[in-house]
């Protein structure tokens, strides 16, 4: 038996699996790097965050031009005011509710019109 060409045919047999495995978790964007290249991103990429930003700005100012209107943000004011309070006197009553009979949920309910 000549060991040495047995260890050397065992030692590329293992080189080979680590070059597979090394292989695999290769992804395009690896390989294109290593030649100095990259994909071209979309249109479609560039566009939709713009969108979104500008509607998710459009919202934020929305709600602040409503918020300190001059003379109908008042009214608007005491209107948000005044349902902020009825949701929390709403929640506060349920949650005792819930304290006092936690095993009745269907008397609980009540229609929502």
């Amino acid at each position: 038996m000549d060991f040495s060409k047995t260890a050397q045919e065992l030692g590329s047999a293992i080189g080979v699996t680590d070059l597979i495995e090394a292989a695999s978790e290769l992804s395009l964007q690896d390989v294109l790097g290593v030649i100095g290249l990259e994909r071209k991103p979309s249109a479609l990429s560039r566009v939709l965050p713009a969108i979104g930003l500008v509607a998710f700005s459009a919202a934020v100012g929305a709600g602040v031009a409503l918020l300190l209107a001059p003379t109908s943000g008042t009214r608007l004011r005491a209107k948000l005011s005044d349902g902020l309070d009825d949701a929390k006197h709403r929640l506060s009553d349920r949650m005792s509710n819930l304290e006092t009979s936690p095993t009745t949920t269907k008397s609980s309910r009540h229609a929502v019109s």
